[in-house]
């Protein structure tokens, strides 16, 4: 009569060396499950180390990137904001200045016709001359005083016409400085709106690159905690699985003693469970086995 003893051996035979390392557990002996177990745990370690990386170092560098950018297009704006008041005061002296460059335009305009031939050392040479000639009273009567107070009046009066036309032109010239100095200090203002304008461009662009960063490792993140999840499922149904060949194990040496190899009758029982679930018939033992019935 074949002994139970003799099955063991006879699948023992059947199945082989199931000690080797495969991704399957069921297949896995005990010092394969051990070793995988080892490697599973290594690659939880790797996991969640790469998980607290992303969190307090990767994602807290992206965050302090967008803050300090956001600061920067804080700081940025502010100062547009002040060069752009500075060009509209430029701009209201600017159009103050041509208001008055065209009334001094207007003026001289005017003054054309009434410019003097008579240059102005001529004229306050005839002036002191004329006014010798009324204080030494040489002069006939007072009509004669009065054609020498009239001369002087119509110099005086030309005199004083070109003055006003100098004094005019002095301050039409004056103008134009300030003019040439107010638009060269609005192109100065426009290039240094534009280079803060392409500061805030590209500092908007960084902040849109470290969201999109930020958004990767967020799916980056998932994937992990995704295999983690996996990896503690796998390591969980490992240590089932070891859990049962101990179990096993004492059950073998209590009952077949140290004769048998280690985890020959959890093969068996495995076995025996896999002939079951494809609906092959089972033996007395296998079925006594499988059960766990002692008896």
């Amino acid at each position: 009569m074949t002994s139970f003893y003799d099955i063991i051996n006879a699948k023992l035979e059947l199945t082989g060396d199931a000690g080797h390392l495969t991704q399957n557990i069921e297949e896995l002996g005990w010092d394969g499950l051990v070793n995988l177990k080892r490697k599973l745990s290594d690659e939880l370690k790797d996991l969640t180390d790469k998980v607290i990386n992303i969190d307090r170092n990767q994602m807290q560098a992206i965050n302090n990137r967008i803050r300090e950018k956001k600061n920067l297009v804080d700081t940025l704006s502010e100062k547009a904001k002040k060069i752009r008041s500075q060009i509209d005061d430029c701009n209201s002296k600017l159009l103050i200045t041509s208001q008055k460059v065209a009334q001094a335009k207007d003026f001289l305009s005017m003054m054309e016709s009434r410019i003097p031939a008579e240059r102005q050392e001529d004229l306050l040479r005839a002036i002191e001359v004329d006014q010798k000639l009324i204080e030494e009273k040489q002069f006939k009567g007072e009509r004669g005083k009065g054609e020498i107070l009239s001369r002087i009046k119509e110099a005086t009066m030309k005199l004083e016409a070109i003055k006003a036309i100098q004094t005019i032109k002095s301050q039409q010239s004056e103008l134009h400085k300030e003019a040439t100095a107010i638009n060269d200090l609005l192109k100065i203002l426009e290039r240094e709106r534009e280079s803060i304008r392409q500061e805030i461009v590209q500092a908007n662009n960084s902040i849109d690159m470290a969201y999109e960063s930020k958004r990767q490792l967020a799916s980056e993140r998932a994937l992990y905690l995704e295999r983690y999840d996996h990896t503690v499922a796998k390591f969980d149904a490992i240590n089932s699985r070891l859990d049962a060949m101990a179990s096993m194990r004492k059950k073998q040496m209590h009952e077949y003693g140290p004769g048998l190899p280690q985890d020959a009758l959890f093969k068996v029982k495995e076995m025996a469970r896999k002939k079951l679930e494809s609906g092959s018939k089972l033996s007395f033992d296998e079925l006594k086995l499988l059960y766990n019935d002692s008896d």
